[in-house]
Order: C-alpha cells, then structure tokens, then sequence
C-alpha cells in the first residue's frame, strides 16, 4: 500500500503509546490521519502536531464511535486504514488472599467485563 495524502486512516487509542507513535508514522507518510481516544487534552496536542483530527470517541459506545467516524470522514473523507490501539489491562489475580487478614478476594467481574468491552468488543465497533 502506498502511503500518502490520498489516504485517511483512523486510530484508536491515538493519543498515547503505541496509538500515538503509529499516528506520528502515519503522518510522516502524508497520511490524514483521524485518532479516537478518550484524552481530550492528549488527542488534541497529537492531532495539532501531525496535522490531523481528534475525535473524542469511547469505543464501548456504539453512538460514540459513529459520531467518530462522522467526524473523521467529514475531515478526512473515506478512511482506507483502521488501527486498534485501544486497550487497557489489570493487574490482578483472579483470586488471592489479603495478606493481612487471610480474606480470599476475587477479581470483580465488572471489571473484567471493562477489558472485554475495550479490548475486544471496542475493536469490533
């Protein structure tokens, strides 16, 4: 594929990590590209940068990314390119005790629910 100004290109997760450095690599090819991401402040800054657009977008909504994607065409025209970078993790166990008191504590399944919904499910949306 070549990497130019004729191509739009989306990014979620574009404001930070490795969504921002492959944002920034985009854009160094003429790229227009779009990044979704919930750091508005973060967004804006990279966006101002490299020349693109940031579109706040909570890729657990299915209306936010569509308002995303809204914004990104009228600025971009007809992404070509989608990089999920999006994610988040946990650092917990499933199950583990409380050093002090012994008590078993569980990873809540909400929380777990939380990373599916970003992780997975966002990078369907």
């Amino acid at each position: 594929m070549e990497l130019n100004a004729s191509v739009a290109a989306i990014v979620t997760g574009g404001a930070s990590g490795l969504g921002e450095a492959t944002s920034r690599a985009l854009a160094k090819h003429g790229v227009k590209v779009a990044l979704f991401d919930l750091q508005k402040d973060k967004g804006e800054k990279v966006a101002g940068e490299i020349g693109g657009v940031f579109c706040e977008v909570n890729v657990t909504s299915d209306e936010s990314v569509a308002e995303g994607f809204r914004k990104a065409r009228a600025a971009n025209g007809q992404e070509r390119i989608l990089i999920n970078c999006a994610g988040t993790g946990n650092a917990f166990k499933t199950a583990s005790r409380d050093r002090k008191t012994g008590e078993i504590r569980f990873f809540q399944a909400k929380d777990f629910d939380r990373i599916l919904q970003i992780n997975l499910v966002g990078t369907f949306r």
